[in-house]
């Protein structure tokens, strides 16, 4: 079985749909703010825009955040079942 390829949602390509593999951050605030837009693992996620913002789409409600805040939520491909 091939090994599904983890990358920021930062890195992530435009309108590809994606599931969270994991957060990666020290800062409790950004993990808080993270958890709060229902970024869990395994959640689904579209990224729709990476200027002047990142704004990705999360059981239909979309979100802005900035880079630092996209470079610390990892991303891999839906596997479809």
């Amino acid at each position: 079985m091939k090994q599904a390829r983890v990358i920021s949602l930062a890195e992530w390509p435009l309108h590809k749909k994606a599931e969270v593999a994991h957060v990666h951050t020290q800062d409790r605030r950004a993990l808080q703010k993270i958890i709060a837009m229902g970024v869990l693992p395994k959640t689904q996620i579209t990224l729709l825009q990476k200027f002047p913002s990142y704004v990705f789409e999360v059981q239909n409600t979309r979100f802005s955040i900035d880079k630092e805040l996209a470079s610390s939520i990892y991303l891999q491909e839906v596997v479809p079942l």
